[in-house]
């Protein structure tokens, strides 16, 4: 698979944040989607780096369904919607 380069600045992470709050999905499906050839691994730092930094704008139900991927089994974390609309 190849190999795209890891941006894990600040910038960039709030970049994917605001767009993954944008959509319907969770958090993993969006950057599955984004980053179509990237090794799973890097997937999960890059998930890992925006709950890190956003944690609080996520939620999750922790009866659903979880992602299985390449023998990872991945929690759905969905962006919470801004209820003030």
């Amino acid at each position: 698979m190849k190999k795209d380069k890891l941006d894990l600045s600040k910038e960039n992470i709030k970049k994917l944040h605001d767009r993954c709050k944008m959509g319907e999905e969770d958090l993993y499906t969006f950057l599955k989607k984004e980053f179509l050839d990237m090794i799973i691994e890097d997937r999960l730092k890059y998930l890992a780096t925006v709950l890190n930094d956003h944690f609080e704008d996520y939620e999750f139900d922790k009866n659903a369904e979880r992602i299985s991927d390449e023998g990872y089994s991945i929690v759905k974390f969905f962006p919470k919607k801004d209820r003030s609309i």
